[in-house]
């Protein structure tokens, strides 16, 4: 066992190496301020895969237990990830895995379990710190010498370093950072880092007194007092200086803890490298077949591509195996296949570098063509189908009451999301025949992000927001279009929004610093062979979230500069076809609220004993009923206005018998009653201007019969519950 203790920006962390899990390549434990994670990474050199992908795989794990709380649901125990653990977990995966050695063929499986937490620390950022760490005191051998870490930036005046998560409280920004320390001539002066990743969202957020546009002019429900909200879109500038400020830090950061683990980094795996007659087979196959690979890769529909490349994939195999010696010893299925993707690859990137002509004959900055539709499906309350290229979401908002809130409970905080995205990627989509599943973790992350693109921009309703991404085809930036989509699925059922969003998905073809091209709006084929898969949403006023995920070793600040300008082309001419759409919702269709405020001590009047009064309103005018108890809102959802303000009457009756009793049914009062139940802890009195009254029996000799009248005395008046006793002269 080993320790370790340092100071990191006036925090200290300490470490204890190899004490748990030792069966692991290597196990560290984490404590940061009264917060502790068990990171443990365990990799299999004795089963390498063949497919040709990193079999890397993080688990990031919150327990309960953590912050002394049992797990709510039957079930009292940790089950499947929530949505929180798994965007944390790809976050994780996606900061680490471009510092894999390409061909790495290991599986590596890395745990961290949140054992303790403080209720205040980052726990997102000291995962991924963790993992970092320890990816680089493991076996498994990296491309980078120093270690990778991540920074979270907030902006309340001006940006800043995150260092907790009480900074994001009235943050109009949340940027996450990752990357490395290397040694890099694009700043002889101060230290950058490579990136690695990149994901950002813009925050809404309240201002007093100051004036605020929104789409289709419509103000916010708070501007009665005042108080209007900001969408806070970020401009290129601002972002730019922020990933800068952001890249400083974790040189900073790298070189500390690079300089304090260096000590207790494991013996490297030795990876075997490829005999040279496999180098032999590609250049043979590049000789004889590179024509014919190019022309699959010419023709335009993504399905016909893949038939046209398997027709020849087969032919290029059933070649080799016909000659009695190829005087290769790797020619075999599956050296090919790889051989033949890779010089695809190659062809691929050159006819960008060299022609600036995509695959499907498009331009760099070239936009596919847009078809869209507004409100489709006649009953769905907002629709959209938003087609681009070969990929097509069909987007549906369905509105519901404060009751249809999805709680959201954490480790960190329990939350009520008002506004939820759910994307779905059938296998149809990509003409796989396979069966619709559960939701997988690229599912729930591309939601995630959707959802991050639109939120600041939706107006504060009392609605509860369910927008649904059905991606019908895909070949290339689901995720975009479902921005796109659910943007004018919301316009489509009636919700009001500051500005329109769209999304846009930018790739990189990357050789060297002078040689390069980024290109707009990219395609599968873009995707898997190039560089650089960016996601951008936002609109005319700035950027509204980002993802920035990338398979070489970093990308400069230029390319980030260029590819912000490229994307704000993109994204202006998408807004200008999604503003000529005719968006026309179905009003009659479209469920209605209606608000009103009481006396907050009358809530409980229209809640009713045992929740019976409500419970009569909800049934007689099929309607739900939500409070603000703070304020004394009632909010009234129904399907109609008429029956809403049916409702609301109907409320204000009930609530002014209880004001009557409580007028005319004074203490020491004296009325004359009629008897209607007799039940064996009392009597119920009906009083002469309305409403009962409870007759305490004063003793085993008095009878009464209902129906009789009797002359009762007023003894308590409590909230309308009025309490009686026998008068006697």
């Amino acid at each position: 066992m080993r320790t370790l203790e340092i100071q990191n920006g006036g925090q200290t962390e300490n470490y204890i190496l190899n004490k748990y899990a030792q069966s692991s390549d290597v196990s560290i434990m984490q404590k940061v301020g009264g917060s502790m994670i068990l990171c443990s990474v365990c990799v299999d050199y004795d089963n390498p895969v063949q497919e040709d992908f990193i079999p890397l795989t993080i688990q990031y794990i919150e327990k309960m237990y953590a912050i002394g709380k049992i797990p709510q649901g039957f079930v009292k125990k940790e089950g499947k990830p929530s949505e929180s653990e798994i965007l944390i977990s790809r976050l994780i995966d996606r900061s680490l895995r471009p510092l894999f050695p390409k061909k790495f063929p290991y599986p590596v499986q890395m745990s961290l379990l949140v054992l303790s937490y403080d209720g205040k620390s980052d726990v997102c950022k000291d995962a991924l710190n963790l993992a970092g760490i320890s990816l680089f005191c493991s076996s498994i051998p990296l491309n980078c010498q120093y270690i990778p870490v991540g920074v979270r930036m907030v902006k309340h005046n001006e940006i800043a370093l995150a260092t907790n998560l009480i900074s994001l409280q009235d943050s109009s920004l949340d940027l996450f950072v990752s990357g490395v320390y290397a040694d890099s001539e694009d700043s002889k002066t101060e230290s950058i880092a490579q990136l690695t990743m990149i994901e950002m969202q813009v925050l809404k957020t309240t201002t007093q007194n100051t004036d605020s546009d929104s789409y289709q002019n419509v103000e916010s429900s708070d501007n009665v007092n005042n108080i209007t909200e900001q969408s806070n879109e970020i401009p290129k500038e601002l972002l730019l200086d922020s990933i800068l400020f952001a890249r400083k830090h974790i040189a900073q950061i790298s070189k500390l803890y690079t300089h304090c683990f260096r000590s207790f980094v494991k013996t490297k795996f030795l990876l075997q490298t490829r005999m040279n007659s496999d180098s032999l087979l590609k250049q043979k196959i590049a000789n004889e077949f590179s024509e014919e690979i190019k022309q699959c890769l010419l023709v335009d529909s993504k399905s016909e591509r893949k038939i046209h490349f398997n027709k020849l994939l087969t032919s290029i195999k059933n070649h080799y195996e016909s000659l009695e010696d190829t005087h290769m010893m790797n020619a075999d299925s599956i050296s090919i296949e790889s051989h033949v993707e890779s010089i695809k690859r190659d062809i691929m990137r050159e006819m960008i570098l060299k022609g600036g002509v995509r695959a499907d004959g498009r331009k760099p900055k070239q936009i596919r063509p847009l078809n869209i539709e507004s409100n489709p499906l006649p009953f769905a309350h907002g629709s959209a189908c938003f087609t681009r290229g070969e990929t097509q979401a069909l987007v549906t908002c369905t509105l519901g009451s404060q009751s249809d809130a999805q709680i959201e409970d954490t480790i960190i905080t329990q939350t009520k999301k008002k506004i939820f995205f759910h994307y779905n990627f059938p296998p149809f989509c990509v003409g796989e025949a396979a069966p619709i599943g559960a939701s997988s973790r690229r599912e729930i992350g591309h939601g995630n992000l959707a959802l991050k693109a639109i939120e600041s921009n939706v107006l504060d309703t009392p609605s509860t927001l369910r927008i649904v991404s059905e991606i019908l085809q895909s070949n290339g930036s689901s995720s975009m279009a479902s921005v796109c989509g659910a943007t004018l699925a919301m316009l489509g059922a009636g919700v009001k929004m500051h500005n329109m969003v769209a999304g846009i998905a930018m790739g990189l073809i990357y050789e060297s610093k002078s040689n390069f091209v980024i290109l707009s709006d990219i395609m599968g084929l873009e995707d898997h062979d190039g560089d650089m898969d960016f996601k951008i949403a936002g609109n005319e006023k700035g950027f509204t979230a980002l993802q920035l995920d990338i398979k070489i070793d970093s990308i400069s600040q230029e390319i980030l500069a260029e590819s912000f300008t490229q994307a704000q082309e993109g994204l202006f001419s998408i807004l200008e076809s999604m503003r000529q759409v005719s968006i026309q919702p179905n009003y009659d269709l479209l469920p209605q609220s209606l608000d009103f405020t009481v006396n907050t001590a009358r809530i409980p009047d229209i809640i009713g004993q045992g929740g019976r009064t409500i419970k009569e309103i909800i049934t007689k005018f099929r309607i739900s009923i939500n409070f603000n108890k703070e304020k004394g809102i009632v909010i009234l959802n129904g399907a109609s206005q008429d029956i809403l303000h049916e409702a609301k009457e109907y409320i204000f009756e009930i609530l002014k018998k209880k004001e009557r009793k409580e007028m005319f049914y004074k203490v020491d009062t004296v009325h004359d009653g009629v008897v209607k139940k007799i039940l064996d802890f009392g009597i119920f009195v009906e009083l002469p201007q309305g409403g009962n009254g409870l007759l305490r029996i004063p003793s085993a000799n008095t009878e009464l019969d209902i129906g009789q009248t009797v002359r009762v005395k007023v003894l308590s008046n409590i909230n309308g519950k009025v309490e009686l006793g026998l008068f006697s002269e």
